[in-house]
């Protein structure tokens, strides 16, 4: 059997590529997951939970950097496809020129409303500015990386994903340190990681000469970008933000609603729990290029069993995390610190409610691959009842977490329906993945 799988590697290049994503995906989950332990060991008693909310706003802004992404992969792929590698550089290159100019100008605009959102928050005033620059040079990374996508580097850019997460590990204690243990210095970590991350992918670029002269050519800056191809973008930022939402906004209305060293509590338990979506991310590698495979060669239906196969896997998956939690959820909490001991009582719930969110992301890539935008419904209505509810129960833990339950219950069911009763899509080749599933390493 290894055999086979090394000989398939070998001879598919597609097989070789997602899998070297894969593992610098892991990899980059497992370091973002090593940090949340030095917050919990360095920060002060209510401090965890006002940095996982800060992480929790520049994850649902980020998830639009998809549409970016996703753009500038379609623009430059069509240029590459003809020969003409050096206008993909150049249009990748103006493309960041003017995406920064307009992320800067778009998020001054908005600046009047950044006192009520650090209000609602309950966030110091700087440490939100700095989000929102993370948020602007995530964008600028996105934009960046699909260049390597097109251009099938995909080691290159397996390393730029997994650079970000590895530069904030690095700095995030000494920062904390040099802010004398506040919050601060883990947002400026965050920050002095993504601006060096987009930096060491631009030089990539920058740094070769042919693309310098390029770059500097004048006759190059008539090329002009398809704006156009934003458009079939539009229901793919909306599903991913919309899931995104629906991940991580119990723990900023946690925030809202609980004292400093309550949302520490409960910022914990939610780490600790959707540490289950490390599991299922796998196994969302795995599915999507088999599901597109058994369309082409096998039909339809063979495609949807490649689809219960993944669901029925990632079930067993959680299941097994669950019971892993339940046995050494004392010793997972000993390892982020005494004081978070507290969180043992919600845990074990917590987990379970969080499976069918995880398990929704499944059907979610299902609709992105196959273009069923009918999905965008039910991601709306759970996020409404999402938020609804923390609105009307959020006296405790245990009523946030069964909002959660409820919600994502809400949705894992009305998605298997909806893939129940959807009609049998256009052939799609493995040229239409664009690892939608990158977008959800946070």
């Amino acid at each position: 059997m290894i055999s086979k799988i090394v000989e398939k590697l070998k001879t598919d290049r597609f097989y070789f590529d997602s899998i070297v994503l894969t593992i610098f995906t892991l990899l980059g989950n497992l370091v973002a997951f090593l940090v949340n332990i030095i917050y919990t060991r360095t920060l002060p008693p209510g401090q965890y939970g006002a940095i996982m909310s800060i992480n929790s706003f520049i994850n649902i802004l980020t998830t639009i950097s998809l549409a970016f992404r996703m753009f500038n992969v379609r623009e430059t792929s069509d240029l590459i496809a003809k020969g003409q590698n050096p206008k993909a550089i150049i249009v990748s290159y103006k493309f960041t020129l003017y995406s920064f100019l307009g992320l800067v100008l778009f998020f001054l605009l908005l600046s009047p409303l950044y006192g009520y959102i650090v209000g609602f928050m309950k966030i110091d005033y700087l440490p939100f500015v700095m989000s929102v620059m993370v948020v602007i040079f995530s964008y600028l990374i996105s934009i960046t990386s699909s260049l390597f996508q097109s251009l099938k580097l995909f080691l290159i850019l397996g390393i730029v994903y997994f650079s970000y997460p590895f530069l904030r590990f690095v700095f995030t204690y000494p920062y904390i340190v040099v802010w004398d243990g506040q919050y601060i210095g883990a947002t400026s970590s965050m920050l002095l990681g993504v601006v060096i991350s987009f930096v060491l992918s631009s030089l990539v670029i920058i740094l070769n000469k042919n693309s310098r002269e390029l770059l500097l050519n004048e006759n190059n800056n008539k090329l002009s970008l398809n704006l156009s191809y934003f458009l079939p973008l539009i229901p793919i930022v909306l599903i991913n933000m919309l899931y995104s939402v629906l991940n991580f906004g119990d723990v900023i209305f946690s925030r809202r609603y609980f004292n400093d060293v309550e949302t520490d509590i409960f910022a914990l338990a939610a780490t600790v729990a959707k540490a289950n979506f490390f599991v299922i991310i796998p196994i969302s590698f795995v599915m999507l290029p088999r599901m597109i495979e058994d369309l082409n060669n096998k039909g339809y239906r063979a495609s949807v069993m490649a689809l219960v196969k993944g669901v029925v896997i990632a079930l067993f998956a959680s299941f097994a995390y669950l019971i892993f939690v339940l046995i050494f959820g004392d010793i997972i909490l000993k390892i982020f610190g005494e004081r978070y001991l507290e969180a043992k009582s919600i845990l074990f719930l917590f987990t379970l409610a969080v499976i069918p969110i995880g398990i929704s992301l499944l059907l979610i890539n299902y609709s992105i691959v196959f273009k069923n935008w009918y999905f965008l419904i039910p991601l709306a209505v759970t996020d409404i009842i999402l938020i609804v509810g923390f609105i009307l129960f959020h006296n405790n833990f245990v009523e946030m977490i069964l909002v959660d339950l409820v919600a994502g219950l809400v949705l894992l069911f009305s998605l298997s329906f909806m893939v129940l009763l959807s009609k049998e899509p256009k052939q799609v080749s493995k040229e239409d993945i664009i690892y939608e599933e990158t977008q959800h390493t946070s």
